[in-house]
């Protein structure tokens, strides 16, 4: 599978390059459309162009399917303070629309180890655009029924699961420790926006085997109703409250889960503050009966730089986790929560939308024992760089 993959990648690199061939674009010295731009951003803007144009031939081939792929590496320092490389993810993501207002989407995840598929379900929408398989969800008025699988809508960070739609590297404390790095499950999910009020409603096959329900409810009182005709993104501002119930096949209680997010965006500055709280019964607890996290993100766009678009962040979080690692372990061996700052930036190299280039220090100011012993914790602060190849 991971060969299929990668011939995926070749595949649209080489179909893109028999485009541009076919469709030469800023390459006349005295083109009035170039005048203005560097040797580089021709390129990077060519390349973009050639890889949307071949995407449209096998749009056009294949029956209007909708495919994207990108992948993402990245390095480290170990413990040793030596430099470390690893793999990261590889996605191939595909969209089809279908007759009587049906969409197909599938994503399927490459990873060191194993290929799997994150999502894979059929949408019914009775008005509004056309759902991407991962991210954050259609901002147009619309009513959407969806059965498969999918990224569950919890909380806000659920939309930057994918390298391409994250700025930092890591995800937050509370997604990690809290959720688990991110919940995913398979059921039947319905959600609508009406242009002041967004929400979600599903029913899952559950964290443990038996039935889950839950959603999330959006409101953003400040901003203008969205338009069927154009899309009014970003959001002024976004308040958002999330519940799961967690049970067995009698729905007798194994979890229950709440969250508060809120986000404003001012462009260029935008802000987001997400809480986690998650509840386990002792039926089905491994040692933990309670988690906790939240976090405060901050992000700063840069009109340009060196001709690519910069974001900066800063992010503080923590994560609690109850009874504390150390009642068992000792205090010696750590602090009874984690507390951690994140900052860094992310470049639009070339301004080609092509290539992602991220760095992010990480520093702890508490760690429990277990964090204490995650690859890297020894050379403080962290620091991390990736490579996002999207296509």
């Amino acid at each position: 599978m991971k060969i299929n993959l990668i011939a995926v990648l070749f595949f649209l690199v080489g179909f893109s390059g028999i485009t541009q061939a076919a469709e030469p674009t800023c390459t006349e010295p005295n083109d009035p459309a170039c005048a203005n731009q560097t040797p580089a951003e021709k390129t990077s803007a060519t390349l973009r162009e050639s890889i949307d144009s071949g995407k449209a031939k096998i749009a056009e081939t294949l029956f209007g399917l909708d495919v994207m792929a990108f992948g993402d590496g990245q390095s480290f320092y170990n413990d040793a303070g030596d430099p470390a490389y690893q793999w990261g993810t590889f996605e191939v993501d595909a969209a089809i629309d279908t007759p009587y207002d049906i969409q197909a989407a599938i994503a399927v995840v490459q990873d060191a180890y194993t290929t799997t598929m994150t999502v894979g379900f059929l949408d019914y929408n009775t008005s509004g655009a056309s759902i991407a398989p991962r991210g954050r969800l259609s901002v147009e008025k619309g009513f959407h029924i969806q059965i498969g699988r999918f990224d569950i809508p919890f909380g806000s960070d659920w939309q930057f699961f994918a390298s391409k739609d994250s700025v930092s590297i890591s995800r937050p404390l509370s997604t990690d420790q809290v959720m688990g790095g991110g919940y995913n499950d398979e059921g039947i999910r319905v959600f609508a926006n009406n242009g002041s009020l967004n929400y979600n409603s599903y029913l899952l096959h559950g964290l443990h085997g038996g039935r889950l329900v839950g959603g999330r409810v959006g409101i953003t009182p400040f901003s203008d109703p969205f338009s069927l005709k154009s899309t009014k993104e970003p959001k002024n501002f976004e308040f958002g409250l999330s519940y799961l119930h967690d049970g067995g096949a009698d729905w007798s209680k194994n979890e229950t889960a709440w969250a508060v997010d809120a986000e404003v965006r001012l462009e260029p500055w935008v802000a987001r503050f997400e809480y986690l709280d998650r509840t386990i019964d002792a039926s089905v607890a491994d040692g933990s009966d309670r988690l906790r996290g939240w976090h405060f993100t901050q992000e700063y766009a840069l009109e340009e730089v060196a001709s690519s678009p910069t974001v900066l962040f800063l992010r503080y979080g923590e994560g609690i986790v109850n009874p504390a690692e150390i009642t068992s372990v000792g205090a010696d061996q750590g602090d009874e929560r984690d507390a951690r700052v994140d900052v860094g930036f992310s470049a639009n190299l070339g301004n080609s939308n092509v290539f992602q280039w991220k760095f992010e220090v990480q520093q702890y100011l508490n760690a429990t024992p277990d964090s204490r012993q995650t690859p890297g914790f020894g050379h403080k602060p962290s620091w991390f760089t990736q490579l996002v190849v999207i296509l």
